[in-house]
């Protein structure tokens, strides 16, 4: 045997570990990562109940008088899917630091495969989002929110602002890991507080000028406010949840790409 063979036999491929193995380890050192920063814990946990009882104390018996039924039941998915968004927001924020301080390099130059990097980040979105939004319902069904529809539709109500979380999030990262700055990312902050206000889930449709409500009706949160609604309190659930599905897919086939090599140009450095 060769030297050059021996040496080769000795260096790991990027095959050496599954894909899946590698995505629960990723996400597993993630999380315990972001369960010690306060701003990811307050944005994606602490935040989203203080909004909701925020809504639910000021505009909960307004919101209920025109006649959509109980406000708590939409404001718990609206806050649901904000807290997801925010989420996304404060885990962005991280890849901007990995990306600075050299960590996204050093984790390239791992004999795995690189993909599961970008999967493992999903995964951990989806585990925070699980449970900030297992921590909101509980909080809700103080106030009167309930799952009316049996276990499994509850099971599917959780599920959505899981799906809305991820599909989200690759933009996002994509985003991520081409600013020049956090600035740029807190910037989704703003927006996302201003796109709350125009939801199925903040008032009826019906509510809106007529101009507007095609926009609030097909905007990404919308869908997925209602098909909480529905599973949870009863309602239209089929077409919500297939236009969320449709919107978490898009954001994927077209961010996707994009997150991918955003992240492989982050990893790289400055050239």
């Amino acid at each position: 045997m060769t030297a050059g063979h021996a040496a080769a036999q000795s260096t790991p491929t990027r095959a050496s570990v599954g894909v899946g193995r590698q995505a629960v380890v990723h996400a597993s050192a993630l999380l315990r990562t972001w369960s010690r920063d306060p701003g990811i814990v307050v944005q994606a946990v602490v935040f989203p109940v203080f909004l909701l009882l925020m809504f639910h104390l000021v505009l909960g018996k307004t919101i209920t008088s025109m006649g959509s039924g109980d406000s708590i039941v939409g404001t718990t998915g609206l806050v649901a899917l904000v807290g997801a968004l925010y989420g996304t927001v404060a885990a962005a924020l991280t890849v901007i630091a990995d990306r600075d301080s050299g960590v996204l390099a050093r984790l390239w130059t791992l004999p795995v495969h690189r993909s599961g990097f970008l999967a493992g980040r999903l995964l951990a979105e989806a585990v925070r989002t699980a449970i900030g939004t297992v921590v909101l319902f509980a909080v809700a069904m103080t106030m009167g929110f309930g799952f009316d529809q049996g276990i499994a539709a509850a099971v599917g109500a959780l599920a959505v602002p899981v799906v809305f979380g991820v599909g989200v999030a690759i933009p996002v990262i994509a985003l991520a890991t081409v600013a020049a700055g956090r600035e740029v990312v807190q910037l989704l902050g703003g927006a996302f507080l201003f796109l709350l206000f125009f939801t199925t889930g903040f008032a009826p449709l019906t509510e809106y000028p007529g101009w507007i409500r095609p926009v609030v009706a097909h905007q990404p949160m919308s869908p997925a406010i209602d098909a909480i609604a529905g599973l949870t309190d009863g309602g239209p659930v089929a077409v919500p949840l297939a236009t969320t599905l449709a919107w978490a897919l898009g954001f994927a086939i077209v961010f996707g790409p994009l997150a991918m090599r955003g992240y492989r140009r982050a990893a790289a450095g400055p050239r």
